[in-house]
């Protein structure tokens, strides 16, 4: 699935704020769990982040090290069947979006977490372990996945009520109430490699991808 922004602009830090980009030089679901967790809850209203994996960063800068590691292409399928399974023990369900990208002659995978329509959403502290393990409810904290603690989780159930009004889905828009104009525009403005795509044949696509469309409800937000 291509990304709905440039991958440059992400391993740059650009466009997105850094505090909602989280770099993995090699695939850890553990943490990597924490983090999707902690970006579905979106404590802070920023509209979730991304975490790519197979990117190393310098220690005193954050800042992305290229060449990329990159990810062994042959390893991708198992990394995404593994995912498959890890989302099923988010309480409640959600699943974040994937992309595989080239940077640098190597293979990356972004996961995109957006903010959940759900929150909260708890977490296994070890998404491998298969005799269960305790779960979490997971924030960010700058650029930090940490467990919700205290007031904090008592805020964060709150989320629940408190849908921001323009965040929300609305029933009774329709699919031909989108504009594939408008679509191409703002995809050709953050550099999407969807921007060929945007016509009216993969509008559809693209929304129901992206999490915009909502095939049981047809929603769209």
């Amino acid at each position: 699935m291509a990304l709905a922004i440039n991958i440059d602009d992400l391993l740059n830090k650009q466009r997105i704020e850094s505090n909602r980009i989280e770099f993995k030089k090699g695939w850890n679901p553990v943490s990597i769990y924490h983090s999707v967790c902690a970006f579905a809850n979106d404590f802070d209203d920023l509209g979730g982040g991304y975490i790519v994996v197979g990117v190393d960063t310098d220690d005193k800068t954050g800042v992305a090290i290229r060449p990329v590691e990159g990810i062994p292409i042959e390893e991708i399928d198992d990394i995404l069947q593994d995912m498959v399974g890890y989302n099923n023990k988010i309480a409640p369900y959600y699943m974040p979006r994937t992309s595989t990208e080239e940077v640098d002659g190597k293979t990356v995978l972004v996961i995109w977490c957006p903010a959940g329509i759900n929150r909260p959403y708890s977490v296994p502290e070890n998404v491998t372990a298969k005799n269960g393990s305790k779960e979490y409810f997971y924030i960010r904290s700058g650029t930090s996945s940490i467990i919700a603690k205290g007031e904090v989780l008592d805020e964060l159930r709150e989320l629940a009520s408190r849908v921001p009004f323009d965040e929300r889905g609305n029933p009774d828009i329709r699919l031909e109430d989108i504009s594939a104009l408008l679509l191409r525009e703002y995809l050709v403005k953050v550099g999407s490699n969807w921007q060929a795509r945007s016509t009216s044949d993969h509008c559809k696509r693209f929304w129901s991808r992206w999490t915009c469309l909502s095939a049981r409800r047809k929603t769209v937000c």
